[in-house]
């Protein structure tokens, strides 16, 4: 072998050993990167994430299956769910934020509700009831059962008694279906309690196709203690209504670890934000958090997908 001859083979060597250098370092950097893009493992197991209104195709909306709405009516809540057929709508809101809600409903043509579940009588949660009774045929009325002193509670029995509306004082579970989505509603476990109004709230679980979503009104610790330890139904769901206006307990974590949102919606306002604590937790989760003093929040789902948006 010539002088040339060994430099020419010494110098594919050097090539190959810098090729197989490089196509490591790639593989290490692109590594990295797809592993930054998953905010935590919860997330990196699933197979059809939340996703964003303005990245998804229009065939979620022209037919979600169910439309859930979580209007910006402050720190208080009032949640409209739609299905093809049926519209049920949880709490509503204030008596002065009202408007938010005949306006959609307006807007949408919408003329009945078919159930109406008062999770509590809070005036944040109760507030708008009167009202709704009063301008809209309502099918079913669900609430816990417990009395209430405070003046807005008082305003939605006037307008009962005045219709001659009787609502289902929920005492036990009961379950029914709208168009394919199963409903479950879970009501308080006990007669008394420290607090005495939010925990008394109804929370309501509903499952469409693949998908299921809590609605966890103003639970407080013992009222989530209740949760933690039932076995009625799995506590792991994919959307969660964030309880008590994102306001951290001692067991929240524990909460949202058993829950495992893929997204979670906090309903609260720039004046009275969520805990940071809190939305520190739901990120560390890898869960996608969606403000109502951002604007009214609006999740469609077909059954496999979702698709989150904000409307200022």
């Amino acid at each position: 072998m010539t002088k040339k001859d060994g430099f020419d083979l010494e110098k594919k060597r050097k090539h190959k050993k810098f090729g197989c250098l490089f196509i490591c370092a790639l593989i290490f950097l692109f590594g990295c990167q797809e592993r930054r893009k998953e905010p935590g493992v919860e997330n990196s197991m699933r197979q059809n994430p939340v996703q964003e209104s303005a990245e998804y195709d229009n065939s979620m909306q022209e037919n979600p299956g169910v439309k859930v709405t979580f209007f910006d009516v402050g720190k208080g809540d009032a949640i409209l769910i739609e299905t093809r057929e049926y519209t049920l709508l949880i709490d509503a809101g204030y008596d002065k934020t009202y408007g938010v809600i005949r306006d959609y409903l307006a807007k949408q043509e919408i003329e009945k509700l078919d159930y109406l579940v008062i999770t509590h009588f809070d005036k944040d949660h109760v507030g708008g009831a009167d009202r709704v009774v009063s301008e809209f045929e309502v099918g079913e009325i669900l609430q816990p059962d417990y009395a209430s002193d405070g003046g807005q509670y008082q305003e939605y029995r006037a307008v009962l008694e005045e219709k001659k509306l009787q609502p289902v004082l929920v005492t036990e579970s009961m379950q029914f279906s709208l168009d394919g989505a199963d409903f479950y509603i879970y009501p308080p476990q006990k007669k008394t309690y420290e607090e005495e109004d939010n925990d008394f709230s109804l929370t309501v679980s509903m499952a469409y196709g693949e998908r299921s979503f809590l609605f966890a009104g103003d639970c407080e610790e013992e009222r989530l203690d209740e949760l933690l330890l039932q076995t009625e139904f799995d506590l792991s769901h994919d959307v969660l209504k964030v309880p008590h206006h994102g306001k951290k307990e001692d067991n929240s974590r524990e909460f949202l670890e058993r829950v495992a949102p893929e997204a979670a919606v906090i309903t609260c306002s720039s004046e009275e934000p969520a805990s940071k604590k809190l939305c520190n937790m739901l990120d560390e989760l890898g869960t996608q958090v969606y403000l109502t003093s951002d604007g009214t929040v609006t999740c469609l789902c077909d059954g496999k997908n979702l698709e989150m948006s904000v409307a200022p």
